[in-house]
């Protein structure tokens, strides 16, 4: 009777734990890093999105829409998923759903064709393990993005010149030889041959939405 009195007790605490949300709109700091939370409009009205008010670069773009998602992007999406599986702690990696989708968006450098920051984070809104990832963590792994990853020798112009968005799946973090393997035959594929992306109108409901806005 005691071991299920104990249990309810830390299920309830778990769950109180889950519905805390860290990432409230507004300025959320860490200890070494201070955050800008912002919830989404129109067609991204489900995601928060956080960035850090430090960035080098904060002037505002809009990322364009692409024809395709080229091995190059997947290279890219695999080594995160990479990263961040290894700046987890095992006790994290057990926490995160497989379907715990945690996004960013990336800006080059475009005279040193190398990543110059992460312009910001964004996941679900009411997705429990990134909304309860404590800011200095998320920083910790912003750091390690920035100093890890290596962009494709043949990442496509358009990349460099406009922000670009990345996708990263709990499956993806914590099936790390699937992750990688994947990453090889997208590395096989951008070296054997040439992909040409372009950008396309986005779709008709997100003008909409932002012409909405306006």
């Amino acid at each position: 009777m005691k071991k299920i009195i104990l249990l309810i007790i830390s299920l309830f605490i778990v769950n109180t734990l889950f519905s805390q949300i860290l990432y409230d709109e507004g300025i959320v700091k860490g200890k070494n890093v201070t955050y800008e939370v912002k919830r989404g409009k129109g067609h991204l009205k489900s995601f928060t999105f956080i960035r850090n008010v430090n960035n080098p670069d904060t002037t505002f773009r809009e990322v364009p829409n692409h024809n395709i998602i080229p091995p190059q992007m997947v290279d890219i999406n695999m080594q995160v998923a990479e990263i961040i599986h290894d700046g987890l702690s095992p006790k994290e990696l057990a926490q995160i759903y497989r379907s715990a989708l945690i996004g960013m968006t990336f800006r080059v450098d475009a005279k040193k064709k190398e990543l110059l920051q992460v312009t910001n984070f964004f996941y679900l809104c009411d997705e429990p393990f990134w909304a309860n990832f404590s800011p200095d963590r998320l920083h910790d792994l912003e750091q390690l993005i920035l100093r890890k990853l290596k962009l494709p020798s043949k990442l496509q112009e358009i990349y460099v010149e406009a922000d670009f968005f990345v996708f990263v799946y709990g499956s993806e973090i914590q099936n790390i030889e699937e992750t990688r393997e994947t990453r090889r035959k997208a590395i096989e594929a951008w070296k054997q041959k040439d992909f040409k992306v372009e950008v396309r109108p986005w779709p008709k409901f997100v003008i909409k939405e932002k012409q909405d806005e306006e």
